[in-house]
């Protein structure tokens, strides 16, 4: 499964060294292909696009986050493009013949 998974600095800003330990952690999780990619935001922080076979285990890749505690979460499932999309049409078609009705 994949998930856009988005930290934010929280109030306590990490020390250098935990700076370095948490930027090591995600180049290892690129370079391990457990991250299809990460990006930054200029004001801290960023997201990436993760690989996880459960949410169980999304839990615990985000646990071992060296700065885990420092930060605040969102974690959102998401699908490929395309998948899912005639369920949501076939709705589309039910609401519209609801209406027409």
């Amino acid at each position: 499964m994949k998930y856009c998974v988005t930290a934010r600095p929280g109030l306590l800003p990490p020390s250098p060294e935990q700076f370095d330990a948490a930027l090591e952690w995600l180049r290892a999780r690129l370079d391990d292909g457990t991250f299809d990619c990460l990006y930054g935001f200029l004001e801290g922080g960023g997201f990436s696009v993760a690989n996880a076979p459960s949410h169980k285990e999304a839990l615990d890749l985000m646990a071992e986050y060296p700065l885990y505690g420092m930060v605040e979460w969102e974690v959102r499932p998401v699908l490929d493009f395309g998948e899912g999309m005639d369920t949501v049409r076939a709705k589309l078609v039910e609401a519209q013949a609801a209406v027409s009705g």
